[in-house]
């Protein structure tokens, strides 16, 4: 294995095994292209997203409450260190992404949390889960039997019972306006068949942005890479035509080790500091660009095995 890697991080400090087989094994050319577009920024997400049988992090699914912070003017973190929940302000009310492992996730630190921050969680009007797994889809039924609207893909919907209503269904391309504020639905398939991500509006000392919270990480074969890929470049596409500045995912502990830092320490934020959530617009577009290039390389290593 060219060593590629060499003068740019170490593997060992990011908590990776050597056993880890990197998609470079079947085609370098792609992964060199992947890590000529990664950023300082994205280096954990390249190492993961290119590495065939991705190694755990350290500290995944042993998280505890996070402190509940304020991290733009209309967005708070209310979630554990381990995994994200969202909630955005709007003109007529909260959203909510997101729900946690359990309804007493849900009522103890969603619920909890918007209380410590001042906001009531009867102004919750929807809740968008990003995918069906436990540790995201977990405390949706305690938000249900609330009479919040809960919204999943219909594909994802089917692997916890069906969809209770055609309104409960997020659809690729949608927008779902709450108060003045636009949540645009995009699929994304390949961490399960039907991961959605969210676009939405940020503001930052009122100055808006656009935010993404992005579902990753492919988990099958080919086919399910394929869909993958392209749902990234259709993610990159509309991502890009948004001006889309602010890259947010459920595991920033994987994804983005200094928003993960940032959002943990957030509740002592001093104030007029620089928000690192900004990365600007070619710093999305060249995160989804590496992404989509490290999944190629990934089919490329599984159809060389075949």
């Amino acid at each position: 294995m060219k060593n590629f890697l060499a003068g740019c991080f170490t593997i060992a400090g990011l908590g990776l095994g050597a056993a880890s087989t990197f998609a470079q094994d079947a085609d370098s050319a792609l992964v060199e292209q992947a890590r000529l577009l990664s950023e300082p920024r994205s280096e954990a997400s390249f190492i993961r997203q290119c590495t065939v049988e991705p190694a755990r992090f350290p500290g995944l699914g042993e998280g505890v409450a996070a402190v509940p912070a304020k991290i733009f003017d209309n967005l708070y973190y209310v979630g554990r260190t381990d995994v994200g929940a969202w909630v955005i302000k709007t003109s007529d009310g909260l959203v909510l992404i997101d729900t946690l492992y359990t309804p007493e996730d849900a009522e103890q630190i969603v619920d909890g949390g918007l209380r410590q921050l001042g906001l009531d969680p009867a102004d919750l009007k929807v809740v968008f889960v990003t995918h069906f797994h436990g540790d995201h889809a977990g405390g949706a039924p305690y938000f249900r039997g609330k009479g919040v609207r809960v919204m999943l893909s219909e594909s994802d919907w089917s692997e916890l019972g069906g969809a209770p209503d055609a309104d409960s269904i997020a659809h690729d391309g949608q927008t779902i306006m709450v108060g003045e504020t636009p949540f645009t639905v995009v699929l994304t398939p390949g961490h399960t068949p039907g991961a959605i991500s969210l676009i939405f509006p940020v503001v930052e000392n009122g100055v808006q942005h656009k935010a993404v919270i992005m579902e990753l990480s492919p988990r099958g074969g080919i086919d399910v890479h394929r869909d993958a890929v392209a749902g990234i470049e259709h993610l990159g596409e509309i991502t890009g035509r948004e001006g889309v500045d602010v890259a947010l995912h459920p595991h920033e502990m994987i994804f983005d080790p200094v928003a993960r830092d940032f959002i943990m320490s957030a509740s002592t934020r001093a104030a007029g500091s620089v928000n690192p959530l900004v990365i600007g617009k070619d710093s999305m577009q060249r995160f989804a660009s590496m992404v989509g290039t490290c999944w190629k390389a990934r089919i490329a290593t599984m159809e060389a095995a075949q």
